[in-house]
């Protein structure tokens, strides 16, 4: 009677292999202009400009153009100290994109802040209160 294979298994046999080139695959992904600019001619024959947001990339769809997860992803991170490398530069562009779009008002206020507060780990501008150092507190009683 044939055993069936456990769980683990089938996703170890399914899983993508790692590739010294997903380094290069990665970077290129990540690495498009934030924008582009087409020249519209309107009917009175004026031509005008139109900003075109570019969409920003992600490790999801890194992920799935490679048919694999972030889960995979990260794996690869931190067991090849180049993949965490490149990830890392890929998270810089990323951020950049973000950046020129929300500056230049391609991408709404709140989209911008809730995405730069979860992909690039910014914060509001208030102290908090966790990184305030002792506080000492003294008196001279008379």
């Amino acid at each position: 009677m044939p055993r069936k294979k456990s769980a683990d298994a089938v996703a170890k046999s399914t899983a993508l292999r790692y590739q010294p080139e997903f380094c290069e695959r990665l970077l290129a992904f990540f690495d498009v202009p934030a924008f582009h600019v087409t020249e519209v001619t309107k009917r009175d024959g004026s031509v005008s400009l139109v900003e075109t947001a570019a969409e920003l990339p992600t490790f999801a769809a890194f992920a799935k153009q490679l048919g694999t997860t972030c889960e995979v992803l990260k794996g690869w991170e931190v067991k090849h100290p180049a993949f965490h490398e490149a990830a890392q530069k890929a998270r810089d562009l990323q951020g950049n994109i973000l950046i020129q779009n929300s500056l230049r008002g391609n991408y709404s206020a709140s989209f911008a802040v809730f995405t730069a507060k979860n992909l690039l780990g910014w914060k509001d501008g208030k102290d908090d209160a966790s990184s305030v150092g002792p506080i000492t507190i003294s008196w001279d009683e008379k």
